[in-house]
């Protein structure tokens, strides 16, 4: 199997590095060839850049599909935002032939662990059965590119597939498809907060012990927006939230501590849950 090229992103990087290190231990115990690559940059990201310079949006992120192509290696991203970007800049040099030379494929975490790992193997590799944990999804909106290409768009399967195969219940609630609006929140802090209360408040009325998510732009706007969404708002509801490698490590027997949980703003609750799993 070719490997891959971690790209974390900026937000990874600079505000939450245990991320990078959880998921670098859980992909490579799910036998996933993955490494560090020099000489990435920002993605860039896929909203505000691409507004301002279509040009420069495209001409940054092609050199990033570069730099992997030079190392031999596959592209693995941990951000949607950085797999939207990337994934959408890879498809259009690739249908109208390009260079660089085409010859690196874009994978969100998601997908390369549902594809290239697979349910089956992840129930093998999990030594922490989470039965009847219960887990509200939240795919966010950057990855439904990637999505109509693996997955039913309308009704995605995959992400429901991976965390089930953990012994987790996955709940349904009314805000499953609501946005996170981190996007919005510089703009309108009020009208951001109201989504993250409406998102929480939603999975808390189903039973939800925490939130998924695949993106670290949703993980700290759910996160850290909640303590943010009660001061304002008047949320009187908590409901942790974890990147989805993190549950993942969870299953493998990894402490809250190990993958970083102790970092999260929301924590009520979830070690005891677990406990009782």
């Amino acid at each position: 199997m070719r490997g891959y090229a971690l790209f974390t992103g900026c937000l990874i990087y600079s505000r939450l590095p245990h991320l990078e290190a959880v998921s670098m231990k859980v992909l490579h115990k799910l036998g996933l060839r993955v490494e560090r690559l020099e000489g990435f940059t920002c993605c860039p990201e896929p909203t505000a850049m691409r507004v301002l310079s279509r040009r420069a949006w495209y001409a940054l992120a092609a050199r990033n599909l570069a730099v992997a192509e030079e190392a031999g290696l596959d592209v693995l991203t941990l951000c949607s935002g950085c797999n939207a970007t990337l994934f959408r800049v890879n498809e259009d040099l690739k249908a109208v032939g390009r260079s660089y030379g085409g010859g690196v494929e874009v994978r969100s975490v998601l997908r390369a662990i549902y594809e290239g790992v697979g349910v089956e193997a992840l129930r093998r590799a999990a030594v922490r059965e989470l039965k009847g944990v219960k887990v509200a999804l939240h795919h966010g909106c950057h990855i439904y590119d990637e999505l109509s290409h693996f997955d039913d768009v309308a009704e995605p399967k995959s992400f429901k597939a991976v965390v089930s195969a953990l012994g987790c219940e996955v709940v349904d609630y009314p805000s499953e498809g609501l946005c996170c609006a981190a996007f919005i929140r510089p703009v309108d802090e009020r009208l951001s907060l109201a989504f993250v209360k409406e998102k929480v408040e939603g999975a808390a009325k189903a039973g939800a012990d925490c939130v998924a998510v695949i993106c670290p732009a949703c993980l700290i706007q759910l996160d850290v927006g909640q303590a943010a969404a009660s001061r304002r708002l008047g949320l009187r509801l908590e409901v942790p939230v974890l990147y989805l490698t993190q549950l993942i490590g969870l299953s493998m027997g990894m402490s809250l501590d190990e993958v970083g949980f102790k970092h999260h703003s929301v924590r009520g609750g979830l070690a005891e849950r677990l406990m009782k799993a």
